[in-house]
């Protein structure tokens, strides 16, 4: 089969594509090893490493600087200190809610092994679903804001194939064909304990996040389809060290996990896991020394909330109407009074408000009018960044 999308020796010649027959032909052979790359010996792994990186000269993008205003990421305090050896309470350390040590990154959806990159969702039920928090577990969701006037350079992979594209020129037709193997590698359910399966989206990944050339018009962050959520959410992946210079931190929250619901619609809103009826949150952070930051009153709560979890007398779960309230968040900032946020305040947004929206087949139009989308957003076709 034939070597390169584009036969070219350096990216200064004019492109000189292979026909369209042979690209697809390597392009099926490819998708013919989802699912079994984790079983190759580790020289026919290395082979097929560097196949793949001279293959894709050429890479299809949809790119979109207008990154999502709001990210919510999950990182289970259970596990990470249970491996720090750390007794179990809330994160006292921002590096605990970040991308793991380069030593324990492993193959990613967008990461190659030694690689930080930060997961994160549009939503905290894609959070979930693509943690499955287990009965029993102790996780942070950490709220984060884009900073105002910022731009992030993002390539969107969508959740389903364009249908019919527009084909006037070989070029073109190339495009779609490398678009539709991209939603094929990044939709492609991995088992987690056969992480070299991932390796066409992590390579490729690598290649747009870890590109060695500076430009303006480096890919920083890509946005994909959630898996997990059977391609009804969307995740964020960006570069762990840039992950300040983007956005802020806005707020910390603790939950404790009660049970996990079972049968939830991926289609819904709904979480994976019910939690106790409080949780612990903070807004204080201390940037510069790394330090999360609560309350002299954290301690005590955590183990007052702990018990409520795991405890004989601990709390039962309860069907109630969905306009009563399920969670109070207890805010232990430092040096701030207690108060508990039993309503988060939802935004409105007026008809005539421009908003930057993300379709399911990863189209994104910034700067349009509500009114012009509110339809296809009520029948969930679109999702506002």
């Amino acid at each position: 089969m034939i070597e390169k999308i584009a036969n070219n020796k350096t990216n200064q010649e004019p492109i000189n594509l292979n026909s369209i027959e042979s690209i697809k032909e390597k392009l099926d052979y490819y998708r013919s090893l989802f699912g079994k790359i984790q079983d190759l010996t580790e020289e026919d792994f290395e082979k097929l490493k560097i196949d793949i990186k001279t293959f894709f000269n050429l890479k299809s993008t949809h790119f979109t600087n207008e990154a999502p205003e709001n990210l919510v990421r999950i990182s289970n305090n259970t596990n990470i200190l249970n491996s720090q050896g750390i007794e179990l309470g809330c994160f006292t350390e921002i590096d605990q809610i970040l991308a793991p040590p380069i030593k324990f990154c492993n193959f990613g959806r967008c990461n190659l092994p030694n690689q930080q990159v930060l997961y994160c969702a549009l939503d905290p039920a894609s959070a979930y679903w693509e943690t499955k928090p287990k009965k029993g577990d102790v996780i942070t969701l950490s709220y984060w804001k884009r900073k105002k006037g910022i731009k992030i350079n993002c390539n969107v992979i969508g959740h389903e194939k364009i249908s019919d594209p527009e084909k006037d020129s070989k070029l073109k037709e190339v495009f779609y064909l490398l678009d539709d193997f991209f939603i094929d590698a990044f939709s492609y359910e991995v088992d987690r304990q056969r992480p070299q399966d991932y390796l066409f989206s992590s390579l490729l990944s690598s290649e747009f996040l870890f590109y060695p050339v500076h430009s303006e018009n480096n890919i920083e962050a890509i946005i994909y389809p959630s898996v997990q959520k059977k391609k009804f959410g969307y995740n964020f992946a960006i570069k762990n060290d840039l992950i300040f210079e983007k956005y802020d931190l806005v707020g910390l929250e603790t939950r404790f996990v009660l049970d996990e619901n079972p049968n939830i619609n991926p289609e819904t809103n709904d979480l994976t896991s019910d939690y106790i009826i409080a949780s612990i949150g903070t807004e204080t952070f201390d940037l510069k020394s790394g330090k999360i930051l609560y309350s002299d009153k954290v301690k005590e709560t955590f183990e007052f909330l702990r018990m409520l979890q795991t405890s004989e007398g601990k709390q039962q779960r309860l069907d109630v109407p969905d306009n009563v309230s399920k969670n109070m968040v207890l805010n232990l900032s430092r040096n701030s009074k207690i108060y508990v946020n039993t309503k988060p305040k939802k935004k409105r947004i007026g008809r005539n408000e421009k908003v930057n929206v993300i379709y399911s087949n990863g189209t994104v139009i910034n700067d349009i009018k509500f009114k012009k989308i509110m339809e296809d957003f009520n029948n969930g076709k679109c999702k506002i960044l």
